[in-house]
């Protein structure tokens, strides 16, 4: 671990100490331009100072180095601690036992350094929590001549192209990101986003670049202060958001704090210019549809967001603007004031209410945490309830008991007390009434639902062994025609296979062995003298296209129906004899 200790000498330079695994590497007085390098040559991870406005004064390079290593860099303030300021000397003689009036420079960086690696001092914020992704042009177009509109024109699809490869790489990795971009002319000269991530996890997916027209820059945002609300102060904030972002501070009583219109304001910084006055409480837009910049800002400080119903026409913002009679320096502060005056509006009578019913016995801060709650869906009991609770841990109560002479009456304010919670009391039976109805109901449905799913889960378990037994039954059936198939062909029998392509549509003169498809008896046989033998009475089994013939009963059935087609034929014959008879004795 390598610690850096600088100290600025009366020229205006910059001595410094380089202290690595117990041992000083190197040391000198330099610019601070000129001591940047060590950064990056030695890995150093931590920056000690004795007075961090020196370093603000004195060591902006260096500042801006660290803003844009691939790495992040502790900054220690040696000189403050849990006591408040200690000069340098008196923590010398305090840690090393050395007693010195002054120190020089390089003797101030050394211990400096030294301390540092004791654990020595405060941990100081330099940048925030956010880091600015910079697509900008490195060269002015603006000689140009007549390539000039040209030239603009690749340098502006050049950036938006990088912006947009930028842009997926931070959704992807889902950083969440403001993107402002900068126009001249109607052509896009730059585009910063505003990620709100750490600059060592930025860079894991977004890397620096340099070409001859386009550069990629990443560095830390440095710290401007306002990341604590200066005050438990709540407030409604009205955002117009745009290339230049409208700001509008209200307290929950309507005073309208103050309002501004800054150019490429991220989230951050609208935070930041807030939490001067107070905590926002509701984020307040002018359209029913809220911008997505004015979500994700809701969401990054816990707001409630408010939108109209419909979005705020000119005439209405006029209006707002007079009532408050605040003078909006632009348009954008007017939107913004608008909505956020439209919010408190909203929630006004509830505000009233809590005042007239129960501002006799809150204190200020109480009822502003409670109106804050109430815009946070609680009901005005709750509200109160909650603000009763939080006086009663800050407060210390100290109760006087007079033996001689009990209390003549209750105290206004206890009694008012007492009506406040026998009001909460009552609403929360009545919820505790319904909740108990919304519990049996749902016990009722679980037990339906337990008793249906048992059903549905017996059948299920029936349908799947049945499916699983009839495969096995089919799989055993087709083994079967297999091996009795083979059997036909292979090893011959008295039955025979027979294609459907075989059978005979039998009309009346087929020879013998035919096998009719059409005649079901060896009475239709013979009625349509054929010799062939009806399928059904000779067909022992169907095997898909093809029929088991037994033929011994085709030879049978052959027979038969020549005998009944011979008797036919003896009684034709004999017949003809009678007549013949009949006709001679006639004569």
């Amino acid at each position: 671990m390598a610690i850096l200790g600088v100290d600025v000498t009366p020229d205006g330079s910059l001595a410094f100490a380089v202290f690595d695994n117990g041992v000083f590497v190197e040391r000198g007085v330099e610019k601070a331009r000129n001591i940047v390098h060590l950064f990056k040559k030695y890995k150093i991870d931590t920056l000690a100072v004795d007075n961090l406005s020196e370093l603000f004064q004195h060591g902006r390079g260096i500042i801006r180095i660290l803003g844009k290593l691939p790495y992040s860099v502790n900054v220690i303030e040696v000189t403050r601690g849990a006591e408040g300021y200690l000069k340098t000397e008196e923590l010398v003689r305090r840690y090393f036992g050395v007693d010195r009036g002054h120190l020089d420079p390089i003797e101030t960086a050394t211990y400096l350094a030294m301390l540092a690696s004791r654990g020595v001092g405060t941990p100081a914020k330099l940048f925030e929590e956010e880091t600015i992704i910079l697509v900008h042009r490195k060269i002015s177009t603006t000689p140009g001549g007549m390539s000039r509109n040209r030239f603009m024109r690749n340098v502006t699809h050049r950036i938006k192209t990088i912006a947009s490869k930028i842009e997926e790489k931070l959704k992807e990795a889902k950083l969440d990101y403001d993107l402002f971009l900068k126009e001249e002319s109607g052509e896009v000269t730059s585009a910063k986003f505003v990620v709100y991530a750490n600059r060592e996890v930025v860079r894991k997916y977004v890397k620096p670049m340099r070409s001859i027209d386009i550069a990629v820059t990443i560095y830390s945002a440095p710290a401007r202060g306002g990341g604590v609300p200066a005050r438990e102060r709540f407030l409604i904030v009205g955002v117009d958001p745009g290339i230049v972002t409208g700001i509008a501070v209200l307290t929950l009583d309507g005073e309208v704090l103050d309002t501004t219109a800054r150019r490429g304001f991220s989230r951050g910084d609208v935070l930041r210019y807030a939490h001067q006055w107070g905590v926002p409480v509701v984020i307040a837009t002018d359209v029913a549809e809220a911008p997505e910049f004015v979500k994700r800002l809701a969401a990054m400080c816990g707001a409630v967001l408010y939108t109209p119903s419909r979005d705020l026409s000119s005439e209405e913002k006029a209006q707002i603007l007079e009532k408050t009679k605040w003078k909006a320096g632009t348009s954008h502060e007017r939107d913004a004031l608008a909505a956020a005056y439209r919010a408190y509006q909203e929630f006004k009578p509830k505000f009233e209410k809590l005042e007239k019913e129960f501002g006799s016995i809150l204190k200020f801060d109480q009822v502003e945490y409670a109106k804050a709650l109430i815009v946070r869906g609680y009901s005005i009991a709750q509200a109160v309830s909650e603000a009763l609770k939080k006086r009663e841990e800050k407060e210390v109560k100290v109760v006087y008991v007079t033996v001689e002479k009990p209390c003549g009456g209750r105290d206004e304010s206890f009694t008012t007390r007492i009506k406040a919670l026998e009001y909460e009391n009552m609403q929360l039976q009545k919820e505790l009434e319904a909740l108990r109805s919304e519990c049996a109901q749902l016990k009722r449905s679980l037990e339906d639902s337990k008793w249906r799913d048992l059903k549905y889960r017996e059948l299920q378990n029936r349908i799947n062994t049945l499916t699983v037994a009839i495969m096995e039954k089919e799989t055993e059936i087709e083994m079967l025609k297999k091996t009795f198939l083979e059997i036909l062909t292979n090893y011959g029998s008295k039955y025979k296979l027979l294609h459907l392509s075989e059978l005979v549509e039998c009309k009346g003169g087929e020879s013998v062995g035919i096998i009719c498809k059409n005649i079901d008896t060896v009475q239709e046989a013979v009625a349509r003298g054929t010799m062939g033998v009806p399928l059904k009475q000779v067909a022992k089994l169907q095997l898909g296209e093809f029929f088991v013939i037994d033929f011994d009963a085709v030879r049978e059935l052959t027979e038969e129906i020549k005998r009944h087609m011979d008797s036919q034929k003896d009684l034709d014959l004999k017949k003809i004899v009678q007549q013949y008879r009949r006709m001679l004795g006639g004569v």
